[in-house]
């Protein structure tokens, strides 16, 4: 079978390179090569690559100013510039919100013969954030997006049965896509290279990050951000932002893995969404090795697996002193981090590998070509 995944092209084109040797994590091609590894004829294609065309290239950027009014990101021209790729290809995978509804409203008008998945981090938060006068337009045109698709993939239970509810898909063209990690990349350092700086850090650019209750607890210790969001002021002196570069040089994997591992403890707090949000940061930093200090919020992917006091610490989302204290105890105490910290590796590899999402790829594959399967 012939089958193109769809994600944006930046990043994934320096990582590509990085696979052989291992330089770059290899999830981030959501298990591209365990299809390749079946048989099957893989690509990618770039879902920000601009269309050809005066026209075409005027309504993109008509697209994207109504984009930034209505806080809502749909494209029929980024779908028309992958259209080649929509006919060439037994079936397409989207592994982004916006292009996955995209694809679900304009692949077919620009002749898609592909079978259509589109995948989605947070169905359940994608109009929210949308003008009032703008949320009923929004809100239908995301309907449409969904029931456009052939089946529709969600990293989250609780973001998948919002979608179900919301908009009525019917559940047999849905499933769950199980997120895993390279832990053979995010792995602890080495005795001899442990160099810890006694700080935390917190990473992501996700609007549901909540970094005001982060801001706002009274940490004492040196904290590092990495995230293209603007913090909330005041911040406080002992807060330093990394905004995609780090000391002049771009924050690649390595220097990203290099940063969790001299963290003394890594904190991700989030707001109260149904959104599956904080996964890679969080999983990133227990394959590391890393104590983590993550919100107890409704979207928790695998809520199973995270045993507050044992693997991490759960805290209550939007509680600043619960925050701190758990920040707190695991600085004042070198035993505990690191009991914290095995058991987080431990948990990375046996609940969250490569090959869960290895296997996670191949039911969608086979969901979204059988239009009698079940729900996942």
């Amino acid at each position: 079978m012939k089958i193109v995944f769809l994600f944006p092209g930046r990043g994934r084109d320096v990582r590509a390179d990085g696979q052989s040797d291992g330089s770059t994590p290899r999830e981030f091609f959501y298990g591209m090569s365990a299809l390749d590894t079946d048989g099957h004829a893989v690509s990618f294609a770039d879902n920000r690559r601009d269309p050809d065309g005066a026209w075409p290239l005027a309504h993109l950027k008509w697209e994207i100013l109504r984009n930034r009014i209505m806080h809502y990101g749909t494209s029929a021209e980024r779908v028309r510039a992958v259209s080649d790729e929509l006919r060439r290809n037994d079936l397409a995978l989207s592994f982004t919100d916006g292009f996955s509804l995209s694809l679900g409203r304009h692949a077919r008008r620009f002749g898609a013969t592909a079978r259509l998945a589109g995948g989605f981090h947070g169905i359940s938060t994608f109009t929210e954030r949308t003008p009032a006068p703008f949320r009923a337009a929004a809100e239908a045109r995301t309907r449409a997006g969904l029931h456009g698709l052939d089946h529709c993939f969600f990293f989250g239970a609780a973001d998948r049965q919002y979608a179900i509810d919301t908009y009525g898909l019917d559940p047999a063209r849905t499933s769950l896509f199980r997120f895993g990690i390279d832990t053979d990349f995010w792995c602890p350092a080495r005795p001899e290279e442990d160099e810890q700086d006694g700080g935390v850090f917190s990473a992501g650019s996700d609007p549901s990050r909540d970094y005001a209750t982060l801001l706002s607890a009274g940490i004492e210790a040196p904290i590092r951000i990495l995230s293209g969001l603007t913090l909330p002021d005041p911040v406080p002196a002992n807060v330093e932002q990394i905004s995609g570069s780090f000391h002049g040089i771009a924050i690649t994997d390595l220097v990203l893995r290099d940063i969790y591992r001299r963290a003394a403890v890594v904190a991700v707090p989030l707001l109260d969404v149904l959104q599956p949000t904080g996964y890679s940061v969080a999983l990133q930093a227990m394959a590391c090795g890393k104590p983590l200090v993550i919100s107890d919020f409704r979207g928790l992917w695998d809520r199973d697996a995270f045993v507050s006091g044992e693997n991490c610490f759960l805290v209550p989302h939007g509680d600043p002193a619960a925050l701190r204290e758990a920040v707190e105890t695991l600085l004042g105490d070198a035993d505990l981090r690191a009991r914290i910290g095995a058991a987080a590796r431990t948990t990375a590899e046996r609940t969250f590998p490569l090959a869960r999402m290895n296997g996670s790829v191949r039911e969608l594959v086979a969901a979204a070509t059988d239009a009698s399967s079940e729900a996942a």
